[in-house]
């Protein structure tokens, strides 16, 4: 079940931010690590998060981040991952909680939430290392019994990406709510397939690289380029563990195993269950092409691998 404890309304610099929600917050050790545990429940945000690379902004129990600070946190050593980020956060998470509680207040222009359980991107079948029940608000939680199930594919402490190809089809077949393709034929597949590269093309990266994030417009942009993430939980986990694979593609010394890139479990467990980014992280090059490139193999392989799962009622790999 759930932790239902609350977090304190106030903490030190919160007393201000009710008139200004972009005002940083400076957060008691304690405060800072339960919003990592319970709400920033993505590697990346959350480590980035815990270690102050992405300030909290507006108050600990409704917190904010920025849009600019993310972009610039996913482009830092170069490239323009950040792109990608932007959209996730301005897809997924452009609702912070309103006067009930709940997620229906949409965040000021240029900030986001950093409530992910309980919001557009939380979804079935994901891995359960970070969240518990993804519809619930504060069901974050590091679980060391699903890391495992990652982490015990590894060989020579390494992951392919066609083994977490196989443990998300896996997470998806152990959740009865997943939904996955629609029709969940090989035809729907090959449309997911079809939309995500044709919505989320390098055209596009391209020409919202640089522009300008705060815009309406723009925020409604990226709302419709997640929306097939957040309709096929298949496409939405691929596409969180593509952030993954482009994370690390130029990662100094980088694996590629038969002919397949391949993460450390080493480096797994210090972003999932550590929340601390790799040494050097900010010195080598992160690309929106190697999220496309790898999100679209992912689904592929996991589509594959749910379908001949299915048919051997879920013994399949």
């Amino acid at each position: 079940m759930p932790d239902d404890t609350k977090l304190p309304a106030h903490d030190g610099a919160n007393e201000n931010t009710q008139a200004d929600p972009s005002t940083v917050v400076h957060l008691e050790e304690a405060t800072l690590a339960r919003i990592v545990e319970k709400k920033a429940t993505c590697p990346f945000v959350g480590s980035a998060v815990a270690t102050s690379r992405l300030p909290v902004r507006n108050q600990a129990d409704n917190p904010l981040a920025s849009i600019e600070d993310v972009r610039a946190l996913g482009n830092t050593g170069g490239g323009d991952l950040g792109t990608v980020l932007l959209l996730f956060a301005l897809g997924n998470h452009a609702f912070m909680r309103g006067p009930g509680g709940q997620l229906d207040r949409p965040a000021p222009q240029g900030l986001f939430s950093l409530e992910f359980p309980g919001s557009q991107g939380s979804h079935p079948g994901h891995s359960g290392i970070l969240q518990g029940d993804p519809h619930v608000l504060d069901s974050g939680q590091v679980s060391q019994i699903n890391f495992d199930r990652l982490a015990d594919r590894a060989k020579k402490g390494y992951v392919t990406r066609s083994d977490v190809a196989n443990f998300i089809a896996e997470n998806l077949h152990r959740d009865p709510k997943s939904k996955v393709f629609g029709t969940g034929v090989l035809g729907g597949l090959a449309h997911d397939v079809k939309n995500l590269v044709e919505s989320l093309g390098p055209d596009v990266l391209a020409e919202l690289h640089g522009s300008d994030a705060m815009s309406p417009a723009h925020r409604d942009l990226a709302e419709k380029l997640t929306k097939c993430t957040g309709e096929d939980n298949l496409v939405g986990s691929c596409g969180e563990f593509g952030l993954l694979f482009a994370f690390f593609a130029h990662k100094p010394g980088a694996k590629t195993i038969d002919n397949e890139p391949a993460l450390s479990i080493d480096d797994l467990r210090l972003m999932f269950v550590e929340k601390r980014l790799p040494e050097g992280w900010d010195t080598w090059e992160k690309t929106a092409k190697d999220w496309l490139v790898n999100t679209t193999a992912l689904i592929l392989s996991a589509g594959k691998a749910y379908l001949a799962r299915r048919e051997t009622g879920g013994s399949g790999t």
